[in-house]
């Protein structure tokens, strides 16, 4: 490596699959060298990609742009009542390398992607195997992680692949139900057993890192049969009221129960050919609910957006598309604190 400037990194590492690392380094080769002396994890620091940069600490400002926008995805803990934070994000490393990408392509310079070993690929798969007996033991639950039916998860190495929430252990995926491992193994087309919740992301993070972080946190909260009751950012402030909304040709009753997808509502014939995939998986998540356009009966939705667009056939933000009897939107109703 050139003697000019730095580099920006991003390391994995098997003992801790749900996370990279991204710093900076002068000699990136001397920093792993120091992160591996240490006898504290498993396995062995990996570079997994570099980006030249010209000044020094430039990775601090890859760490403000993650930080601002996804600020969850930064590996915090209380510590003695002092929070720590620390140079590890709960992203793919192929998520890590978008990011170096984008800010390379500035300064015109690429990352560079180190090809894994046959070595690291054998620790990778000890350390997954691992952790699937582990997981095996406590299993993972959407809606103890408060993702409920309807929602969507992508897959990790393909952004395009979109799958539902069907149930508290099952996703749909191309309108049959599976769960989240048997579709990463049949993805990355493996033999072995996989686990699933390293391979897909809920609003950016990790399935086992969002676990991790809310058991942390104590917010791991105890199972719960029926999910979409529980209130979410959009409910009302109190459990006695609703609202009926309005939007084309379809009514919602908004409660704390969420919004409640009133029999008789008409919704479009088709999904719009540049709709999400996981408005179109609705479409066929709820098929037998629908007569000729009509909704034969009442189906409750977690967000105001997913019953718009399962309304609309195409993406939508409920906030701007529902308006009371008087005409008001529901985002000037959720300011006023309806």
């Amino acid at each position: 490596m050139a003697d000019n400037g730095g580099y920006i990194y991003v390391l994995t590492n098997p003992s801790f699959p749900e996370y990279v690392k991204i710093g900076y380094a002068d000699n990136v080769d001397e920093r792993v060298a120091q992160l591996n002396r240490t006898e504290c994890t498993p396995f062995a620091f990996k570079k997994y990609a570099v980006l030249h940069v010209a000044s020094r600490l430039a990775d601090k400002n890859v760490h403000k742009l993650i930080d601002k926008f996804k600020p969850e995805l930064r590996a915090k803990e209380n510590v003695n009542g002092k929070m720590r934070i620390r140079e590890f994000f709960a992203m793919s490393a192929k998520e890590a390398v978008e990011i170096l990408d984008t800010i390379g392509s500035i300064y015109g310079e690429t990352p560079i992607i180190f090809e894994q070993t046959i070595e690291e690929k054998k620790e990778e798969q000890i350390a997954e195997e691992t952790a699937i007996a582990s997981e095996r033991k406590s299993p993972f639950s959407f809606y103890r992680c408060g993702i409920r039916n309807g929602e969507q998860i992508v897959y990790v190495h393909d952004t395009n692949i979109i799958c539902t929430v069907a149930s508290d252990r099952e996703i749909l995926f191309n309108g049959k139900k599976t769960s989240l491992s048997a579709l990463a193994k049949k993805l990355l087309n493996r033999n072995a057993s996989v686990q699933g919740t390293l391979h897909f992301t809920y609003n950016g993070e990790i399935l086992s890192a969002l676990r991790k972080r809310l058991e942390d946190e104590g917010k791991y909260v105890p199972n719960n049969d029926n999910p979409t009751i529980t209130p979410n950012k959009e409910s009302i402030a109190t459990t006695d009221k609703s609202v009926l909304l309005y939007f084309n040709q379809a009514t919602c009753k908004w409660s704390n129960n969420g919004f409640l997808l009133l029999k008789g509502s008409k919704i479009s014939s088709t999904c719009s050919p540049s709709s999400a995939n996981w408005v179109k998986n609705m479409r066929i998540t709820y098929k037998d609910k629908i007569t000729d356009n009509i909704v034969a009966e009442d189906i409750l939705f977690d967000s105001s957006s997913a019953v718009a667009a399962f309304v609309a056939g195409s993406n939508r933000n409920g906030k701007i598309c529902w308006k009371d009897s008087n005409g008001t939107l529901l985002k000037d109703l959720l300011e006023k604190g309806e």
